[in-house]
């Protein structure tokens, strides 16, 4: 047998072994692509036999930070149990991610994504749904390697309903009619005033396309808005202490969650909002 003969037919062996690595991972990318589609810009409806429409709300839990509050957040899970609260929706940033700004890497009790999921895992209590959307943070393992994190969630634990990349809407249809909650994370920074970022993203809102009530997360903050362009403006608040980077920059955190209750009526809508705020 000659040389290079030999030579030719490993580089052809070799090739071909690269080539179906290659379509494997294509059509696993392809078949995320196509699960973040099914989900992605779409409506959820949730029908209802009531007009009174209760559930948690909450946001930025950056699950792998030195600076998560655990305790905090396993204790709003089991207040709202304790409540009846059946489903929490979340704002995004569930995992603190990678590489979001110089030095975070630093700031980090769990390195990675699996890590950081399986804290989640470890700390997710298994009776009460959590509807939720990914942010900025999460978002840093797709760009950084191609991780679908909301489906991922989903896949892993079973309790956890991936609603769409840093926003949803959820219509629920009741017997007086329908109410839409939009949830979205933004981008940029804290503003000098509190409602100022939350009410310059309602005025950017389309006539006819504004949900009832709008929930952000993003900015750490907790505000509730009644109505402004006749939405109801939430900011969902944190469950991460305030970090080095937030004092560098001078921003809070306020941290807690929220339990909303809204009356859908014919002729007006009831909110009735509840903060439970936990401090060091």
């Amino acid at each position: 047998m000659k040389i290079g003969n030999t030579i030719h037919d490993f580089e052809t062996i070799h090739g071909q072994s690269k080539i179906k690595t290659l379509e494997k991972n294509l059509a696993i990318e392809k078949a995320k692509v196509e699960a973040l589609s099914d989900v992605q810009g779409k409506i959820t409806i949730e029908k209802t036999d009531s007009s009174t429409i209760r559930f948690g709300l909450i946001g930025d839990r950056h699950i792998g930070s030195l600076y998560h509050n655990s305790k905090a957040i396993q204790s709003f899970y089991n207040y709202c149990e304790q409540e009846g609260i059946t489903t929490i929706y979340d704002c995004g940033d569930i995992l603190d991610g990678h590489k979001i700004y110089k030095g975070q890497e630093f700031e980090l009790r769990d390195l990675g994504f699996e890590s950081q999921l399986r804290r989640l895992e470890k700390e997710s209590p298994r009776n009460i749904k959590t509807r939720f959307i990914t942010g900025n943070h999460d978002a840093s393992f797709k760009h950084l390697a191609g991780i679908s994190v909301g489906t991922t969630i989903q896949e892993i634990i079973p309790e956890y309903e991936f609603l769409g990349e840093e926003q949803a809407n959820i219509q629920f249809d009741t017997p007086n009619g329908k109410y839409v909650l939009g949830l979205i994370h933004p981008g940029g920074g804290s503003a000098y005033a509190i409602s100022y970022r939350p009410q310059r993203i309602i005025e950017s809102l389309e006539g006819g396309t504004k949900p009832n009530m709008l929930a952000n997360g993003h900015f750490h903050k907790s505000e509730v808005i009644p109505s402004y362009r006749n939405v109801c403006g939430v900011q969902a608040g944190t469950f991460q202490n305030q970090t080095p980077f937030m004092a560098r920059q001078g921003l809070a955190a306020h941290v807690g969650g929220w339990i909303i209750e809204i009356g859908v009526g014919k002729e007006y809508n009831r909110i009735k909002t509840e903060f439970i705020a936990y401090y060091k």
